[in-house]
């Protein structure tokens, strides 16, 4: 599937959308992206508010990646969840955020993100992120 010339990113073997978990406790902000999402032709896993709501949606939809906000409401933050989600089930993240100070920076590079997208971004960078983090290695042709 084609969007504006951009060939949509499946899961590896699947030929199905990838799924994308979205973690962002604005809920503005998370509807934009699942509507951005939904335009690129990716499929959303799910949208969590929180840490341990981003969990439970992985438990039951693994998905092939996650839209991490660094700053979330409740026990953990998302450099925290993203730690987590790498570690216990293998999914990997990208970093969405208004902070790019040294401090979260440093921190946020314990998790291994596959990207960082700083607010406000375009859906344009939302989806070369993706493709980037799903194909990291695409073969030259």
């Amino acid at each position: 599937m084609a969007v504006d010339g951009r060939q949509v990113v499946a899961a590896a073997g699947t030929g199905k959308p990838a799924s994308i978990l979205i973690v962002e406790d604005e809920a503005l902000v998370a509807a934009c992206i699942e509507e951005v999402l939904g335009e690129l032709g990716f499929r959303v896993a799910g949208i969590a508010a929180s840490g341990p709501e981003a969990i439970a949606l992985v438990v039951e939809d693994r998905p092939a990646l996650a839209l991490v906000d660094i700053r979330l409401t409740g026990p953990i933050d998302g450099i925290e969840l993203a730690c987590r989600l790498r570690q216990e089930f293998g999914v990997r993240s990208i970093f969405l955020s208004g902070l790019a100070d040294a401090d979260t920076t440093r921190r946020a590079d314990a998790a291994q993100p596959l990207g960082f997208l700083p607010k406000p971004f375009r859906p344009s960078q939302v989806f070369n992120a993706i493709q980037r983090a799903l194909n990291p290695n695409p073969q030259a042709g």
